[in-house]
């Protein structure tokens, strides 16, 4: 495990762009949400408020990602199931970006 919690939460969003079959996407990603939580939303820690904007809108992407995962869970037909794949893709890229920002925000002008 990695030092900054940012580089961590970066890679643990890899590991869901390819996420074995056991346990369940909806588990991991839940997962996720509980890591995120208690480590990067602690209520005591003084950010910077660009920071923190950026942490709500991590935490609102994971919220819509679990939606995701139940929505491809639930999924009858193979163009449903494509459909909600290219969602949560399009999900782990934002949320990839946003990690991205808070890793180099010079960068990010």
């Amino acid at each position: 495990m990695s030092t900054n919690p940012y580089l961590e939460l970066q890679e643990q969003l890899r590991r869901l762009e390819t996420p074995p079959a056991s346990p369940p996407l909806t588990v991991q990603v839940n997962g996720l949400q509980q890591w995120f939580q208690q480590t990067l939303l602690s209520p005591e820690s003084n950010r910077p408020q660009s920071e923190q904007s950026l942490l709500v809108e991590l935490h609102k992407q994971l919220r819509l990602l679990a939606t995701d995962a139940a929505f491809l869970q639930s999924a009858k037909t193979p163009q449903t199931q494509q459909q909600r794949q290219q969602q949560i893709g399009d999900r782990l890229n934002t949320l990839q970006r946003y990690c991205q920002h808070l890793l180099k925000p010079e960068d990010n002008t």
